[in-house]
C-alpha cells in the first residue's frame, strides 16, 4: 500500500500555510514562497492547491498580495480530509477475489482464511481512518511545538 507523494505534499502545504499564517499573521502565502520553503515544484503546488481548494481546505486570491490560505480553522481540517481530497475514497486494500475455493481439497478452509484475511485488512483500514479523522492540522502543529 502506498499513497502518492501528492498526499504528503498536500499535508505539508496545508500545515505550512497554517504555521505561517499563525506565526507571522500573513493573510495569503504566495505559491512561489511555499515552493521555495517546502522544496516542492510550483506545478505540484498549483495542482495540489487546486484540489485542496475544490475540497474547501484552502482558498486563494490572485494579485500582488495573493496566494493561498486556509479556508477554515486548523482545528476543523483533518488529515483524513486531506487524504480523501488527494487520494479519493477508494478502499486502501485491493483484495484478490479470483480464488475458487472449490478448486482446493479443503475449500471451506480456504473460504474461512479469505474471510479472516479480509476482516483483518478491513479492521486495519478502519483503525487508520479513525486516527486520521481524529487528527487535525492544529493537532499536528501542537505536536511540533512540544
Amino acid at each position: 500500500m502506498a499513497f502518492s507523494v501528492a498526499f504528503s505534499q498536500a499535508l505539508e502545504i496545508t500545515a505550512y500555510v497554517n504555521a505561517k499564517s499563525q506565526a507571522q499573521h500573513e493573510d495569503y502565502l504566495s505559491i512561489q514562497k511555499i515552493s521555495e520553503m517546502l522544496n516542492i515544484p510550483v506545478p505540484s503546488i498549483k495542482k495540489n492547491s487546486s484540489t485542496l481548494k475544490k475540497s474547501g481546505i484552502l482558498t486563494s486570491k490572485t494579485g500582488l498580495n495573493g496566494g493561498l490560505r486556509l479556508a477554515k480553522t486548523p482545528q476543523t481540517i483533518t488529515v483524513y480530509e486531506i487524504l480523501t481530497a488527494i487520494e479519493g475514497t477508494a478502499p486502501l486494500f485491493k483484495l484478490h477475489q479470483e480464488i475458487d475455493p472449490a478448486a482446493f481439497v479443503n475449500g471451506e478452509r480456504v473460504t474461512s482464511w479469505l474471510a479472516a484475511s479480509t476482516n483483518v485488512l478491513n479492521q486495519a483500514e478502519d483503525a487508520m481512518v479513525q486516527v486520521l479523522k481524529q487528527t487535525s492540522i492544529a493537532d499536528l502543529a501542537e505536536a511540533a511545538e512540544a
